[in-house]
Order: C-alpha cells, then structure tokens, then sequence
C-alpha cells in the first residue's frame, strides 16, 4: 500500500457521499415537492461542503494497520460515508442547540434558513423557522447516515458485521450521552474538571477518535489483542488532546481556524477544562469577571478578549497545553509501539492525523 491509496480513499468516500445525499435525500425531497429544493441544498451543503473528514480517516489508518493485502476497500468507504453523515446531522442539531450562526466558516443551516425566510418575507419568527427546519434536516441525514452504515455492513461476514454494528451504535449512544450531560452541566454551571472530563471523553474523543479507529480496525478484522489496545491508546490521547486544542482554538482562534466565531463556547457557557482551570486559577476579582461574561450570549469581542487575558495571566492556557503536550507524547509512543505491526506510511498517516488534531499556531506567542 502507498499514500496514494488514502487519496484514492478520500476520493471514493467523496464521490460516495454525493451519490447517497442526492440518490436518498435531495432526489426524493424533491420529488415530493420542488418547494423542498432549498432543504434539499442544505441537506447536500451540509455534508459537502468542506469538513476536514477526520473521523473517515483515522478509520482509514486503523484499518490499514491489519487490513490483508489487496483487501476490498468499498466496506470502508461505506463505513466511512455513515460516519460523515452522521457528522454532519450532529453538527446540524449542534447549531441549534447552541444557537451557532457559523459553521465552517459559512452561514450555519439553521442560519441560512433563518435569512432565506427573512428574505421572502415569510410569515412568523425567521428564527425559530430556521431553527425547526433545521432539526429535520439533521433528521434526515441521520437517518440518511444509519441506511448507509446498513448498506456498508450488509455483505460482510457476520461476526464482522455484528461486532462493527455494536461499535457504531455505542459511538452513536455515547455522543448523544456526551451532549446531554454538557447541557446539564451548563445548566448548573457545573465548572468542575471531572465534568468536563466526563464530556470530552464522550462527546468529542470517542466519538471522534476512539471509536472511529475502532471501527476501522474491526473492519479489517484481524488485528491482534495487542494491536488493538495500543491503537486504543492512541486513540484515548489523540481524542483528548484533540478537544482540549478545540477549547483552545474557540477562544483565541478565527473563524478560518475553528471554523466558529470567537468565543462561542464562552457565550455558551461550556463546561470545557479550559474553563474550569481559569475559575480554579484565577483571583476572586477575574473570577467574577468570569461569572459575569460566561454564558453570556450576548458577549461582544472586547468581553471575549477579556476572557482571553484572564486564561493566559492565570496561567489556564498553560495547564491546558502542558496536558496536551503529555497526551501527544503517550500517542507518539503508541505509534513506535506499532512499528513491527504497519508499515511505514501508516505510521506516518497515524503521526500526521495527530499532528493535525494538536496543533497550536493560533496561540497568542507574548
């Protein structure tokens, strides 16, 4: 196997994802009704338009690790299809329920709709239109994802089809678990460090990292007891480390870097670890400085930067990359461990996936 086959890879999940989202859910919206092509484009936006396809390759990499030679790749392509498209209905229902004008750098769904039913005068609260549309596009690619997870394992042998449906529907348990216990914890202003925790662990790290290696790996179908609990280490740092830069990148990134305006998840009030180190770090006086902009939707930028001056004086944005650092060193030696299992490009595919999920260029230097 070379490196081109992740490009070959990337380019078959591409062309796969635009056959599913048109073949099963523009198409038929249409049909139903052209009134629906607008919900149709989203539907097809949302999935297409940009996305660094993480979690499709750390499934890719995994498999490679004890994937046989000339092994098929199509049962991949499927897999990795579902995972996108659930992605994509989560990021959807994430809009609303942070009320997210941005995604991806552009209009979030529920923001496009909002404009477009301003824009035709339509009748009633452009809001809350844009917002309830919203949640049924995010149905149908949800139930777009699962038909295509269904598809992917359908001509597997059973135990691999069984044991890969039983890790999907654990990830897809897990990250709904992690969203409700973060509202909860927003709810009571639960600030503390094992809450957070909790949440990275399942909203963003096995849902992200964890399972999708998983999946990748119990697709291949033959790696060994001792394979796949170094992989899992891996995945266990990558995924942590990877929500603790996301953290970092919603309060001192950009949009082009996060994707997201600055300090959504502070006017959200998001029991991250970052934040819960400046309360632990911070004097009484930022403290309650804290307590009056954290949670805050209407916090303009100059909130926002005081924020950022509170977490680098008190030294939190320092606990936050000191703790990445330590979990890249454990992945790095996860992936030495493996170096007698893949082969050399897949080593360098695994160092590269957390390269990318670790790096910190937007951090403020002085």
């Amino acid at each position: 196997m070379s490196d081109t086959d992740q490009t070959a890879f990337l380019s078959a999940l591409e062309e796969h994802l635009q056959t599913v989202v048109t073949g099963s859910v523009a198409e038929p919206l249409r049909s139903v009704d052209q009134s629906l092509g607008t919900v149709a484009a989203l539907c097809q936006s949302a999935v297409q338009a940009g996305g660094k396809r993480l979690r499709p390759r750390f499934a890719y990499w995994a498999w490679r690790v004890s994937a046989l030679p000339g092994a098929p790749s199509g049962p991949l392509v499927g897999l990795a299809a579902a995972l996108e498209l659930l992605h994509a209905a989560i990021l959807v229902h994430d809009d609303v329920i942070d009320a997210s004008e941005v995604r991806r750098g552009q209009p979030s769904v529920r923001a496009a709709l909002a404009a477009g039913h301003r824009t035709d005068s339509g009748w009633g609260d452009a809001r809350e239109f844009g917002d309830n549309v919203a949640l049924l596009v995010g149905d149908l690619l949800w139930s777009a994802a699962h038909d295509t997870f269904d598809d992917a394992v359908a001509t597997l042998p059973g135990d691999i089809a069984r044991r890969t449906s039983t890790v999907f529907r654990t990830m897809r348990l897990e990250v709904l678990a992690g969203q409700l216990l973060e509202l909860q914890a927003q709810a009571k202003r639960d600030y503390h460090a094992a809450t957070a925790e909790k949440i990275l662990r399942y909203k963003t790290s096995a849902y992200t990292v964890e399972r999708p290696v998983e999946l990748g790996l119990t697709l291949a179908g033959s790696a060994s007891a001792a394979t796949a609990a170094t992989l899992g280490r891996y995945a266990g740092a990558v995924g942590q480390a990877f929500q603790l830069r996301d953290d970092l990148a919603d309060l001192f990134g950009t949009t082009k870097t996060s994707g997201k305006q600055t300090g959504d998840d502070i006017r959200a009030g998001k029991p991250t670890e970052l934040l819960g180190a400046a309360y632990e770090l911070a004097d009484d006086l930022d403290r309650s400085l804290l307590s009056t902009i954290v949670g805050d939707p209407a916090a303009d930028q100059a909130s926002i930067a005081e924020v950022q001056t509170i977490v680098l004086q008190c030294g939190a944005a320092d606990r936050v990359g000191r703790r990445i650092a330590d979990l890249v060193a454990v992945a790095h030696r996860a992936v030495d461990e493996l170096a007698d299992t893949a082969d050399a490009t897949t080593l360098a595919g695994l160092s590269e996936m957390l390269a990318e999920c670790t790096e910190l260029s937007f951090l403020p230097t002085d």
